[in-house]
């Protein structure tokens, strides 16, 4: 059988496919097909290793032979093709036909669509994270191939195909996807932004990383303390299809050096069950060297790598209006847009704006507890009064609405009615590995330590000039 397509896209789609092309379309008619001996020299210029050595691990000679494939097509690869335009959409709340018609296809093309999915998989419940791309004919608007992915390894694809009687077919198929789990060991030296230290050594998404550091060194050191010049060394897992990053599926251990020459270096490691993802996550506990860890009193930070601006305080002195106006909170100077999060468990008992406090979250707690979140730029999509969050779930994003000089997080606690300090809440605790689980933990401390110690770790003077220890910017002062 051959694929039937636009001559402009012909060439793309048929390197790939390793099918001969017949070309329709003006002047089309008589071209040629796509010779197997070409296809195959394409197909096999594109192979891909999979399994044995990652570019992250030097494999040990007992590393078993790399394994090959042919390289996945996939749809997007036609976006170069001057006769195919390529549309990719995401579901969200709407039904696929609405999808598939903001996309501008007929209504014969979208029913083409609908049905060659519906026979292959369920389609009446898609999930408003599923993305659909389109390959469409410029000249006819006719769909030749298409995409509908649930998440990067559940792909289903369909190519348009011509059959022996020249009747054509758009048959969905689930793609067979490479997955693996590669380990990864990385060495970044902070400059003037973590993330862009991160982003930069390759540790993306950069806010996943940020939030598994943060639960990594809560305790042991403090994000908001990390200035340029400090080093950090990284082991961890990573969920990869095709070769490329899907998740991290966990970070396992962390070096951290301060700055600072005389601040000690910090070495901890992940023990537990499971992945550090979802439920599992919370089974997962951080120990440094000599197991012991960190427990807190049931209450995280909101915004993490956040330096505090300006601390609660009841009887302050207004800047501006010399005039005394308790602080009723503590704010954490940060970007717009930066994530904030909710400090624990509870219901949400309010959402939207209120005046010099701007856009505002409120959440209640167990215990008479209450905490506050304002000067929002935005909140997280769908949250709701009534909604239940978990501690750390996304609740909204850092702004400047409201009676404010700059952007931050205005963050209040609220016990039975009455503002306290939000860092009294924070209450320390030291848990240590039970005594019959400390041989699995010196074993597995050892194999972590072997991994940071092959990492090569980056002069610090490369990051240039270190800031003064202590030096920190004018706080942020509102009216809350």
């Amino acid at each position: 059988m051959a694929l039937a397509i636009a001559g402009g896209a012909a060439a793309v789609l048929g390197a790939f496919l390793g099918a001969p092309i017949a070309l329709r379309g003006s002047g089309a008619a008589n071209a040629p097909a796509v010779s197997a001996a070409s296809l195959a020299a394409t197909v096999a210029a594109s192979e891909t290793v999979v399994g044995g050595a990652t570019k992250d691990r030097t494999p040990s000679a007992e590393a078993p032979a790399p394994q090959f494939h042919a390289a996945v097509w996939r749809v997007t690869q036609l976006s170069e093709a001057s006769g195919v335009r390529v549309v990719e959409d995401v579901v969200g709340h709407r039904p696929l036909l609405a999808v598939l018609a903001a996309a501008k296809l007929s209504s014969n093309e979208a029913q083409r669509v609908t049905q060659s999915l519906a026979a292959a998989r369920t389609i009446d419940r898609l999930s408003p994270k599923d993305t659909v791309t389109l390959a469409i004919e410029k000249a006819t608007g006719r769909v030749v191939a298409f995409e509908l992915a649930s998440t990067a390894s559940d792909v289903w694809q369909a190519r348009e195909e011509v059959e022996s009687d020249g009747t054509t077919t758009l048959e969905a198929r689930r793609l067979d996807l490479q997955t693996s789990r590669v380990r990864v060991g990385r060495a970044v030296l902070v400059g003037a932004d973590l993330r862009t230290s991160l982003t930069e050594a390759g540790l993306t998404p950069v806010d996943d990383m940020v939030s598994m550091l943060d639960d990594a060194l809560d305790g042991h050191a403090e994000l908001s303390d990390i200035r340029p010049g400090s080093r950090l060394r990284i082991v961890g897992t990573q969920e990869q299809v095709e070769g490329t990053l899907v998740r991290w599926i966990s970070l396992d251990a962390v070096e951290y050096f301060p700055a600072s020459a005389n601040a000690p270096a910090v070495r901890v490691y992940a023990i537990g069950d499971g992945d550090s993802t979802n439920d599992s996550r919370k089974r997962r506990g951080w120990y440094d060297a000599k197991g012991r860890q960190p427990v807190h009193g049931g209450f995280r930070a909101p915004v993490p790598l956040a330096r505090i601006a300006s601390r609660f305080n009841p009887h302050r002195m207004h800047p501006v209006l010399h005039v005394l106006m308790p602080h009723n909170g503590v704010d954490f100077a940060a970007p717009v847009g930066a994530p904030v999060y909710a400090t624990a468990a509870g219901v949400v008992t309010s959402v939207g704006n209120d005046g010099p406090c701007g856009n505002k979250v409120e959440i209640s707690h167990t215990g008479g507890i209450a905490s506050v979140y304002c000067h929002l730029s935005r909140y997280a999509a769908g949250l709701h009064v009534g909604e239940h969050v978990e501690q750390r779930q996304l609740i909204g994003y850092v702004g400047q609405t409201g009676r404010v000089t700059g952007p931050h997080l205005h963050f209040g606690i609220k016990r039975n009615g009455v503002f306290v300090d939000p860092m009294t809440l924070r209450l320390d605790g030291v848990r240590t590995v039970p005594h019959a689980l400390r041989d699995d933990f010196d074993r597995l401390r050892g194999e972590l330590d072997a991994e940071l110690d092959g990492i090569p770790l980056p002069s610090a003077s490369a990051a240039g000039a270190v800031p003064v220890e202590g030096t920190e910017s004018e706080p942020i002062y509102e009216e809350p």
